[in-house]
Formats: structure tokens, sequence, C-alpha cells
């Protein structure tokens, strides 16, 4: 699990959506063309987690081990999700564009969305207001 700092729906029928991926994360190596991932909202009473999901790397620490050791995931099928999220997205990559800079995107189609809660959303505005992020 990693934060995505630059998410956006992209198309409508379809539902698409693009999600940018830092260079050289865990998260970037894990994306295949065809294979499915999972797009999790969080919630502002969430935002602590950035520390972790965002700001360590998955290629060091086991994660999903340290948010299991503080009872803040479940799963559904075989898939983590973090408890408390406002909703997800599972999504399906249909091509990865190299956008050079700092980021690629994964331009992805929804498979299933399912809203969880009314919580409001974690926005990276919040995160910078309240010093998450710079």
């Amino acid at each position: 699990m990693n934060i995505c700092s630059y998410v956006t729906a992209v198309g409508m029928k379809p539902k698409v959506m693009l999600v940018a991926l830092y260079h050289g994360t865990k998260s970037r190596e894990n994306i295949v063309v065809g294979e499915p991932v999972r797009l999790q909202l969080l919630a502002e009473n969430q935002a602590s987690l950035v520390r972790l999901l965002g700001q360590q790397s998955g290629k060091t620490i086991n994660k999903v081990a340290r948010l299991e050791k503080r009872s803040l995931v479940t799963y559904q099928a075989e898939w983590p999700y973090l408890i408390g999220v406002v909703g997800y997205l599972d999504l399906k990559v249909t091509s990865v564009i190299d956008a050079g800079l700092d980021h690629d995107l994964a331009l992805c189609e929804v498979l299933y969305q399912n809203n969880l809660s009314d919580d409001v959303i974690l926005t990276t505005t919040y995160l910078k207001q309240n010093k998450f992020t710079r």
C-alpha cells in the first residue's frame, strides 16, 4: 500500500482514472498492464498514515504487516484494504505512460467502486495545511 498524490478521472463511459506513479517506488514496480489494482480513498482522520504509506519505501518494509499489527487492515477476497477508508475503486491498468520528470502515468479502467462512508476525503490540501507534506 502506498500514497498516490495525483489521481484524476479522465473518462466517464467507460469510467477511467489516471494515477501518477513516482519513479523508483515499489508501487511503480508493482503496476503491470492488464492487472487489477485497488485505489483507496482515505479519510482526513487517516492523515497520520501518510508517514507509513507515503514516506517509507515498500522496498525496505512490509507496510501491510505493520498495518495488520495495528489492526488497521482487513481483507476482501485476497486484497487488503484499510479499515476506515471512505471508499475504494478496483482498477485495471490499461497502459503506463512515461510522463518524464519524476512520475509515470497509469491509465486505468474502473472495474468496481464502493463507497463505504460519508467521511471527508483526505486531500493534498489538508496534508499541506496540517504539515504532513510540503
